[in-house]
């Protein structure tokens, strides 16, 4: 088939070059940046996978250039939560035929807002699961090889299925795409906001007793927002989330240093994403921590923990506060988070600060 990879960056690039060294053809829409690393240095899997190389790879910075010589039959969409409103306008205004969008962007209601612009049909949901980074010359370093899952009814599904397991990547499919998304979100969440506020890695956060403690409760408040719609988490490539949502709910004492020791394993050496949202404008917290709060409460469910992460997160992203008054100071978050109403938190910012 022929694909174009929408947004380049860790996730599209592997995706790409896995499917171009398959067979396929594959059209990488780039930031300027990575196109001229792409062009001279080609593409590199390393990491947790297969070494592979891909020494040529057709590359631009635009639709318009790209579809001027490309006529793709799917749309690999892999873009960030808060770029997907000028992707949907920019593919309808060039591309305006029905070729299949395929979501890859974390977060909730993504599929909804291009769903809007596209038309719902048009859009396949999909996650991955699999820990990667794109570094200078064109170096793409899995930390921790996982998979695919996709979701839906749409006819091409099963095509994209063999495609992508013929690639070398281990694929889901799934009949909720609901459900999909809200259990990739537990995985997004997880020491992300919190680690980004204080400066901390994924690791401190779960060794502190009451940061612990904060992180569980935001697991615990999609865990319940996703019962009152009728879910409960599911299992994705290499992520036991039906485990998780089940332990969660256990004493403090023991998942803890459990839940620690996964989320510093599972990241590798990959810093959360919102590390890099700070000061910057914009940030996916909207769609993980924000959405989750916002669902909470149209169904009635309390989300004070999420709602403290987003708000104090997008506080630093826009400069409205700043970061130096929280870095390296848990007290001053776990503060913020007992008086937004987080239960089990008083206290716990003594042992630690």
């Amino acid at each position: 088939m022929r694909y174009l990879v929408y947004g380049a960056g860790a996730v599209g690039s592997l995706l790409g070059t896995r499917l171009a060294l398959c067979g396929n053809e594959v059209h990488f829409l780039a930031r300027p940046r990575f196109e001229k690393d792409f062009r001279r240095y080609g593409l590199h899997i390393t990491g947790d996978t297969k070494p592979l190389d891909l020494k040529s790879p057709d590359v631009t910075t635009s639709l318009n250039s790209a579809l001027s010589r490309f006529d793709p039959e799917v749309i690999l969409l892999t873009v960030k939560a808060f770029d997907i409103q000028d992707a949907a306008s920019d593919i309808q205004d060039q591309l305006p035929s029905e070729v299949p969008v395929v979501c890859f962007a974390n977060g909730i209601n993504n599929e909804e807002t291009l769903g809007q612009v596209l038309g719902p049909k048009r859009i396949i949901p999909a996650t991955i699961t699999t820990a990667v980074q794109l570094f200078p010359e064109g170096i793409i370093r899995v930390e921790r090889q996982r998979g695919v899952g996709l979701a839906g009814s749409h006819p091409l599904i099963s095509h994209l299925y063999k495609e992508f397991a013929s690639s070398g990547m281990i694929v889901r499919n799934y009949p909720n795409p609901n459900r999909m998304k809200w259990s990739k979100a537990l995985t997004n969440i997880v020491s992300n906001a919190s680690s980004a506020i204080l400066g901390w890695t994924p690791a401190q956060i779960f060794q502190h007793s009451g940061l612990s403690r904060l992180e569980l409760e935001a697991l615990r408040e999609v865990v319940r927002v996703m019962g009152r719609m009728g879910m409960r988490p599911q299992n994705l490539p290499g992520v036991p989330l039906s485990l998780l949502g089940f332990g969660i709910f256990l004493p403090h004492w023991i998942t803890q240093k459990a839940l620690g020791r996964i989320v510093a394993k599972g990241r590798g050496e990959k810093r959360p994403s919102f590390h890099y949202d700070i000061g910057r404008g914009r940030s996916e917290v909207k769609w993980l921590n924000g959405a989750i709060a916002l669902s909470g409460r149209q169904h009635d469910v309390p989300t004070p923990a999420n709602k403290v992460l987003y708000e104090l997160m997008m506080s630093l992203v826009n400069d409205a506060a700043r970061h130096v008054n929280y870095l390296d100071k848990p007290r001053e978050l776990l503060t913020v988070a007992a008086k937004a109403g987080v239960p089990g938190i008083q206290g716990y910012n003594r042992l630690r600060d």
